[in-house]
């Protein structure tokens, strides 16, 4: 019995450890305004103040693969990694993908930053196509190269993010 516990408690830990995954997904957060910096789980962290809200809201349904969404994190407006303001961070690894589940919240196509916080250094720039389209979600995997904390905010409007997820 001692043994058939202590290969359940390997297993349990080598497949936590392997597959183990940060990710945030709108669907999971309680609805409303966010007016202040605000930690979630697997270190990710909304940063909204009371001048540049953010919001968690409900939204048309989607769906991403078996996932059925009914909730976005609205930027509701551009954001800056320089100031902390409407920006979602996270932490990643060297040769981590970062997939971004999104949309634009107005029409036709608008920027979406992904940036290393602590470097300020851009990443990678996405075109998100609009909700409004009711065209699919944009869903956009970067592979990054450095250890450190990353972000995604918009310059130009507001954006709905569905889901982050971070993947080895």
């Amino acid at each position: 019995m001692k043994k058939i516990i202590a290969v359940l408690a390997a297993v349990f830990m080598f497949g936590t450890f392997t597959f183990a995954e940060g990710y945030i997904c709108a669907n999971d957060l309680e609805k409303g305004p966010i007016t202040s910096e605000k930690s979630e789980e697997d270190g990710f962290v909304l940063y909204g103040s009371a001048e540049k809200a953010m919001e968690v809201k409900k939204c048309d349904t989607r769906t991403i693969g078996d996932d059925t969404i009914t909730q976005a994190i609205s930027t509701k407006g551009s954001g800056s990694v320089k100031k902390m303001e409407r920006i979602i961070t996270f932490p990643a690894k060297a040769g981590e993908t970062i997939r971004i589940f999104c949309n634009n919240s107005g029409a036709g196509s608008r920027p979406l930053h992904l940036v290393n916080v602590d470097t300020k250094e851009e990443i990678k720039t996405i075109a998100a196509g609009s909700y409004k389209d009711d065209g699919p979600v944009h869903i956009d995997s970067t592979k990054v190269a450095a250890n450190g904390t990353y972000g995604v905010f918009s310059t130009s409007g507001g954006m709905y993010i569905y889901k982050i997820e971070i993947n080895k």
